[in-house]
């Protein structure tokens, strides 16, 4: 492609060890490596007598710089008055649009951006519409999941202003089929909208795998929606009649301590293994040693950590109506069933425990079609995206 774009990329900063956000940090490398220039501002939440009310978001603010160049892409990182639920319901993005709004002009001033990029649609969304059109530039809006699903909710007619960023964004695009449903119909006519899947970073998988048979992992927030104890009920039934098999739980989360009562009171601390939070590569070289992932859980936009696990060459379990459906095909190149249903999870579990060898193809199925979801492909859909919206955008 000959035009090389200049972009302007905006994610608050999340809570965790990643540089923002990881995916929007891998769609901005590969972009990059496209031969396109990317800049983010990530506002970093703060609020007064921070240390004490609200400890977490006082260590991420001690520990994020005011910018830094991460990978090769240039961050910024304003400060931003953050004012919860409440605040978001008055306010919306507007604190974030006039903290990222001196550093947006600076550098547009510098060199003008073509496409300004938010991801997530409440505070994200609503900020990155008001800096592109300072700017005067079109706006490209991602939904990812609990943007969609805690603003967007079936039978609820969602806020007026989440229905203006929906339908005033240039683009929309969403990571699933089920994310674009809920909000498509809020779009307008002619409105451009589409599909496009988060990638997995191929150099995180490793080279050979080693499936253990009958070993099941799990990986994500221990929260209620992970259904990490349905999976436990699930296994726990197996246990008896497969000595061999093992369970492995990863992640930290509210039921941690709930989950290893419960394998305690089945006796079953010698089988089930809770590993707390891993970096990334330990998690994925546990998928290469596995045999079975499960997570049927709900509220899930997408689900990387499914294209994950299939890619490390796991049996991947996921849940019915949820976003993952658009890759996993039930019995092709994977399993799906009804969120928690133990008596379901149960039954996977039980078919590829007694016909491992049966499921090879499947395996191998789910293995090819994870890898083809690199994050190559995504940048080269949101690419094309860029230009038709730019394009549009530009004969107004």
């Amino acid at each position: 492609m000959d035009k090389k774009l200049r972009i302007l990329m905006m994610i608050h900063r999340q809570a965790d060890n990643s540089p923002y956000c990881f995916y929007v940090h891998e769609q901005a490398k590969a972009l990059r490596d496209r031969g396109h220039e990317v800049v983010v501002i990530s506002c970093v939440g703060v609020l007064p007598m921070m240390k004490r009310l609200r400890p977490k978001l006082y260590e991420v603010d001690a520990r994020t710089p005011k910018q830094d160049v991460i990978d090769g892409i240039p961050v910024y990182y304003p400060r931003c008055l953050t004012l919860g639920n409440a605040g978001e319901k008055l306010l919306g993005g507007r604190l974030l649009a006039a903290a990222a709004m001196p550093v947006a002009k600076r550098l547009h001033k510098e060199k003008p951006f073509d496409i300004v990029h938010a991801h997530m649609l409440p505070r994200d969304g609503h900020a990155g519409l008001l800096v592109a059109r300072a700017l005067g530039a079109p706006l490209a809006l991602t939904v990812h999941g609990t943007d969609v699903f805690h603003y967007f909710i079936p039978g609820r007619e969602p806020w007026a202003r989440n229905v203006m960023i929906a339908r005033e964004a240039d683009a929309l695009m969403a990571v699933s089929s089920l994310l674009m449903s809920r909000v498509a119909p809020y779009r307008g006519e002619g409105k451009l909208s589409r599909i496009v899947p988060n990638g997995v970073d191929l150099s995180l998988v490793p080279d050979e795998t080693h499936n253990t048979p009958r070993a099941v992992i799990s990986v994500g927030t221990l929260k209620a929606r992970k259904c990490m104890d349905r999976t436990l009920e699930a296994f726990a039934r197996l246990a008896p009649e497969y000595p061999d098999a093992t369970l492995t739980i990863v992640g930290i989360g509210e039921m941690e301590g709930q989950l290893k009562a419960r394998i305690a009171e089945l006796g079953l601390a010698d089988r089930v293994t809770m590993t707390g939070g891993l970096p990334h590569e330990q998690v994925l070289a546990r998928m290469a040693q596995s045999d079975l992932f499960v997570l049927p859980s709900w509220g899930e936009g997408y689900g990387i950590v499914y294209i994950e696990a299939m890619a490390a060459g796991c049996i991947s379990v996921g849940a019915k109506g949820e976003g993952i459906e658009d890759t996993i095909t039930d019995g092709v190149n994977g399993f799906l069933v009804p969120a928690g249903d133990i008596d379901e999870i149960e039954r996977v579990m039980r078919d590829v425990f007694q016909n491992r060898e049966g499921c090879a193809a499947l395996r191998e199925r789910g293995q090819t079609d994870a890898k083809a979801l690199t994050w190559a492909r995504n940048a080269q859909t949101v690419e094309a995206i860029y230009l038709e919206v730019i394009g549009r955008f530009n004969q107004k």
